[in-house]
């Protein structure tokens, strides 16, 4: 794979400052939770853009009425990592419009940040990537294409289509790519499952410790193991649904990159 070029040198800077310079002490629960809440977060505010895109009066390329939508692999990081971490992208792939990059259909700053989306990685141990490559090759990648094209093709307020986008398209897709990650995992080499004694002498204790502890010392098992634990903790990172995907932080997206959106309840004017 060649290298990945950085879309924004202020924002790479900024990220590679933040995500790498900065000490973050979280443990790989917090780790898993964060970057699958993040991807949630990022994908949302896509499904945002893809509202902007479609609004009457926009700059750019033409939007077709049937657009073909597809996800490809990232091509575009903000920086490398080192070591035994990885920069794992965010977003599962580059969304393409009818073969075109999605940015191009905008203009000005809305274009520059919506490329930016696609460029956003964290630095996280390989087993995440690879984690993140099984769902992505299970159906994650579809799943995105499938949320963009939802809205991009939707006829009702912008709010409503970007939620149901989120909730009805890439919900459901991205946990069953996940629950088909797993199934592919359980296949490989996995360490035996703890057994707990029942008796009177033994109740409570591990009985096979030494054979899990054995198991645990194959590299190749010990990170079937670990990226399994972590396609759970992603499963997890879909009960609590983002910010982004309110309809109140979805209209002052669009408000902000110049698109607008329907009026909410009790919105007025002079509110900030």
């Amino acid at each position: 794979m060649g290298r990945r070029r950085s879309p924004d040198r202020a924002v790479s800077a900024h990220e590679r400052f933040r995500l790498l310079r900065v000490q973050r002490f979280t443990s790989d629960t917090q780790t898993a939770l964060w970057h699958g809440r993040s991807r949630n977060a990022r994908v949302a505010k896509v499904l945002g853009y893809m509202a902007a895109i479609r609004m009457p009066g926009r700059r750019g390329l033409p939007l077709t009425a049937n657009p073909n939508v597809t996800c490809k692999g990232a091509e575009q990081q903000f920086f490398s990592a080192s070591g035994d971490d990885q920069a794992a992208h965010l977003l599962p792939g580059q969304i393409l419009i009818d073969n075109a990059y999605p940015w191009l259909f905008l203009q000005g700053e809305p274009a520059r940040l919506l490329q930016n989306e696609f460029a956003y990685v964290e630095p996280i141990h390989a087993n995440y990537n690879a984690a993140d490559r099984l769902a992505e090759r299970n159906g994650m990648v579809d799943s995105f294409a499938a949320a963009c094209r939802a809205v991009l093709v939707g006829t009702g307020e912008p709010e409503r289509d970007v939620a149901e986008a989120y909730h009805r398209v890439w919900v459901p897709g991205a946990l069953a790519a996940i629950a088909a990650a797993e199934r592919e995992l359980r296949s490989e080499p996995l360490p035996p499952p703890l057994i707990y004694g029942e008796g009177p002498d033994d109740y409570g204790m591990i009985l096979n410790l030494e054979d899990r502890s054995q198991a645990m010392s194959d590299e190749e098992t010990w990170n079937n193991f670990e990226q399994l634990s972590m396609l759970d903790y992603y499963r997890a990172a879909f009960d609590e649904p983002p910010r982004e995907i309110e309809p109140r932080a979805i209209a002052t997206m669009l408000a902000g990159l110049g698109a607008g959106a329907s009026p909410l309840p009790g919105s007025g004017e002079t509110e900030s």
